[in-house]
């Protein structure tokens, strides 16, 4: 718990930021953005003020328990500081895209898709320096049957996986200050999410090379 105050400090400041700019957020107000930075959706002034801490404030909750509730929670305790970093980057992230949409809502010059495709590539970059710490268990890391069947294959899998992790966040962090902004979404954004979806068919591919018969 003692390292999951941040977490709890910052979810109470996004409170308090709220509530300080709920009278200068317009109605309706901007909450969403398409590919090319053009707001394509508007909504309450309350749910731009209050959505996001409600969400971290969930988070919050959640972070101490699910070691708890976790089936392999004993092997929390072997990552506990990797835990407690990955959790306060997250609710950080939160409160970045906190930030950012209220004060795009009262008038701050900000460009949207080019700092929440800049935050969220960081936050993968971290969140992939970190994946070679995790052991197994079932609500953190590269959750596969195979990843969750073996502990040779969660090791080898996640040490591949912070590779691409940590690879495809800086590229993207890299594409996403030079790449015009109706760019970004098709550049940016892939850079993230390929290397999620590579490590699924490659942690089946380390379980039969490693459960080979004959």
């Amino acid at each position: 718990m003692r390292k999951l105050r941040l977490m709890i400090v910052i979810t109470a400041l996004m409170w308090v930021f709220g509530v300080v700019m709920l009278p200068f957020i317009p109605d309706p107000a901007p909450i969403h953005w398409n590919a090319a930075g053009e707001v394509d959706g508007y909504g309450s002034p309350w749910f731009v003020a209050f959505f996001p801490p409600a969400i971290a404030t969930v988070m919050a909750a959640l972070a101490p328990l699910l070691p708890r509730i976790d089936p392999r929670g004993q092997g929390y305790a072997a990552f506990s500081g990797t835990y407690a970093l990955i959790m306060n980057s997250v609710i950080l992230f939160f409160a970045a895209m906190h930030l950012i949409t209220v004060g795009v809502a009262v008038g701050w010059p900000i460009s949207v898709p080019r700092l929440i495709s800049f935050g969220a590539a960081l936050l993968i970059a971290v969140l992939g320096n970190e994946l070679g710490r995790v052991t197994p268990n079932y609500f953190v890391g590269i959750r596969t049957p195979w990843t969750l069947a073996d502990p040779e294959v969660w090791r080898i899998t996640h040490r591949v996986g912070a590779r691409l992790f940590v690879g495809g966040g800086l590229a993207s962090a890299l594409v996403s200050l030079f790449v015009p902004e109706h760019w970004l979404f098709v550049t940016s954004f892939p850079l993230i999410i390929i290397p999620a979806l590579v490590t699924i068919p490659y942690s089946y591919i380390v379980w039969r090379r490693l459960h080979r018969t004959g």
